[in-house]
């Protein structure tokens, strides 16, 4: 669960609380290491994959070494991070993404809006509202997109977690008429935990996804943001606003690989049911999870199916993004920090159709 990630401001090391979660089971209605500029470098770990169309055990990189969005083209090359915060697909099929851009960690974080028309080339939306952290009171002082989502009535949703040295983070939203904003900060978190629960530690890293009649949101925490055994909870709302907590974990430890804990959660339902991509207390390993309702989830037996001998580049991820659309499984991660690096960028792994599993 929890995920202790110093980030750096600049090349100062900061040790924060990163949380993650347990979980329970009900029907759905209708940990971690160092952060990016953290003192530690990041090992030379990946590598034979580092050439164009290099393949991992689950995900192709198309681009190679080349990624698919780096701190230029986002429109921030002053800061030294960038990851994939919240991608999602409109009706008319136009790919969105609201990265998150920083140095520091926690720190202040900028959310510009990119576009594309196939997930690859990105175009930075020059009349875009730029979102930042310093537009959430609660932060204090940091806040992550972490999802994204269009309700009914054409409203858009940023999901975002606070990141903070003083107390367990929590989970917030800002609504928009349109993907370029404005947006309108909720004056409250939406998501906390509980006090004397399994998520007192702390909420993070949330992943929204639609259901018939509502919004699943699936995120990371425990009891102890330091010490403790993560797990991956789950909440549901009908309108986005109030949201129910699951209870239990709804996935926990099992296998040696996760290190003790689980974090950042990233789901898409689709036609075969529900996929999940997570990380143990290593982020540079990931594991795959399945479910038929949402609820009752099975971790995949191969896990971990990507490490960081998979990556395009030596270096290590953190932040990542996952999007199912047109029958390709998409997946954007933050890496960097390897041999020779400072900073990180976006790169994008695919794999056509969804991946075997049991």
């Amino acid at each position: 669960m929890a995920s202790t990630s110093p980030r750096a401001v600049a090349a100062v090391a900061i040790l924060v609380l990163t949380t993650a979660c347990a979980g329970g089971a009900t029907a759905i209605p209708g940990a971690s290491d160092d952060g990016p500029g953290a003192t530690e470098t990041a090992a030379a770990s990946g590598s034979a994959a580092a050439s164009e169309g290099a393949t991992g055990a689950v995900f192709t990189f198309p681009g190679g070494e080349t990624p698919t969005v780096d701190r230029d083209l986002a429109g921030f090359p002053d800061q030294m991070f960038l990851n994939p915060g919240a991608v999602l697909v409109d009706d008319a099929g136009t790919f969105h993404m609201y990265p998150n851009a920083f140095t520091g960690w926690p720190g202040l974080v900028q959310i510009p809006h990119l576009t594309s028309t196939d997930g690859v080339a990105w175009t930075r939306s020059a009349d875009a509202t730029v979102l930042s952290s310093d537009d959430v009171p609660y932060a204090q002082p940091g806040a992550d997109v972490s999802s994204a989502y269009v309700t009914g009535d054409g409203t858009w949703t940023l999901v975002f977690g606070t990141i903070n040295f003083t107390r367990g983070w929590e989970i917030g939203r800002a609504t928009g008429p349109g993907p370029d904003g404005p947006w309108t900060v909720d004056p409250e978190p939406i998501l906390s935990g509980n006090e004397g629960e399994w998520d007192s530690g702390g909420v993070a890293w949330p992943s929204v996804v639609a259901t018939d009649d509502g919004w699943a949101m699936y995120y990371s925490a425990g009891a102890n943001p330091r010490t403790s055994t993560g797990a991956i909870g789950l909440a549901t709302s009908t309108d986005g606003v109030t949201w129910t907590k699951h209870g239990a974990p709804v996935l926990e430890v099992t296998a040696d690989w996760e290190g003790g804990a689980l974090d950042r959660p990233r789901v898409q339902r689709t036609d075969e049911g529900w996929i999940m991509v997570y990380t143990g207390r290593t982020l540079t390993e990931r594991g795959l999870a399945w479910s038929d309702d949402g609820v009752s989830w099975t971790p995949d037996p191969a896990n971990p199916v990507l490490t960081a001998d998979d990556f395009p580049i030596n270096g290590k991820t953190w932040d990542t993004a996952l999007l199912w659309h047109d029958g390709v499984l998409r997946y954007y991660m933050e890496i960097g920090l390897g041999a020779g690096s400072q900073t990180t960028d976006i790169y994008l792994g695919t794999h056509d159709g969804l991946p075997a599993h049991p």
